[in-house]
């Protein structure tokens, strides 16, 4: 294992057990946060799966935990964030699979480790259920941003097999995750509806932050933080061509669609995490 400091890039290899799952005594020793099967990399002292979106989505289902197994897409603004955020990286910690959806954590991570990484992005999360929903997504609970859109998704997956009654939704009031009887109140809500799959599409780090305070209250579901993904698999949103995502510059196509709400995330919040990378590298070299 190569060890880059505090970037880089603690590396293991494609072991079906990793160290920390061998020293597990049993399945149900599995702790929120402990390691999946399947080959990782380390960035920013967070462990990522560099696997496919199905086989990581596969793993989650399996796992035998009790209380939510949550799926984060990392991207750079979510890297910024959580460099001051000890709440929001509190719940990354505990997240069943962390991915690597931006561009650029891909190729830092593909760059250190010269293998295979895929990148897995909140489409790609949704894609494992959208054509055929599998036995752990047959109860559906979308955490929306918008009805229009939470509607025309749960029309989809009707489409594709699921029963009336078997995908409900909420559309939180902003503020909501500050709201404690608002939030008991929902927490009831999706553990009433018997969720086997909570898609969180009200964006970071809110969703992430809310399902690690409130997970003693969901139940056991597979849970997906995916943002504006929710609206894309709705038919709402539209994304960047392959090629723009290929080149790393979907986050232009994303802009262009919203240029008021990401103008800040983009231009001013962006800047920081060349400063993250660099002064990890500085303490790299410096040691």
């Amino acid at each position: 294992m190569r060890n880059l400091g505090r970037l880089g890039l603690n590396l293991e290899a494609a072991d079906p057990l990793p160290r920390e799952v061998r020293s597990a005594r049993s399945p149900t020793a599995l702790l929120p946060g402990s390691a999946l099967p399947g080959a990782t990399v380390e960035l920013f002292d967070l462990r990522f799966q560099t696997g496919s979106a199905e086989s990581i989505v596969a793993a989650v289902a399996a796992r035998p935990d009790d209380g939510p197994r949550m799926i984060v897409t990392a991207n750079v603004d979510h890297i910024v964030q959580l460099s001051t955020d000890t709440a929001f990286r509190g719940a990354y910690s505990r997240a069943a699979a962390r991915t690597l959806d931006g561009m650029p954590l891909v190729w830092l991570a593909r760059a250190a480790c010269r293998r295979p990484v895929h990148r897995v992005t909140g489409h790609d999360l949704m894609g494992c259920v959208m054509a055929d929903p599998p036995a752990f997504a047959r109860r559906i609970f979308l955490v929306s941003a918008r009805q229009d859109a939470a509607d025309a998704l749960a029309a989809r997956l009707r489409d594709r097999g699921l029963p009336d009654g078997a995908v409900a939704s909420a559309v939180p009031p902003f503020g909501f995750e500050a709201d404690p009887d608002y939030s008991a109140a929902l927490a009831a809500q999706i553990r009433a509806h018997g969720t086997t799959l909570l898609v969180m599409g009200v964006g970071a780090p809110k969703s992430e932050i809310w399902i690690d305070r409130h997970r003693a209250k969901l139940g056991n579901p597979v849970v997906f933080c995916i943002g504006d993904a929710l609206n894309v698999a709705a038919g709402y949103l539209t994304r960047a061509p392959g090629l723009m995502q290929r080149l790393g510059l979907e986050w232009i196509f994303r802009f262009l669609q919203a240029p008021r709400r990401l103008f800040r995330r983009y231009f001013i919040k962006s800047w920081r995490f060349i400063g993250i990378v660099a002064r990890g590298r500085l303490v790299d070299r410096g040691g």
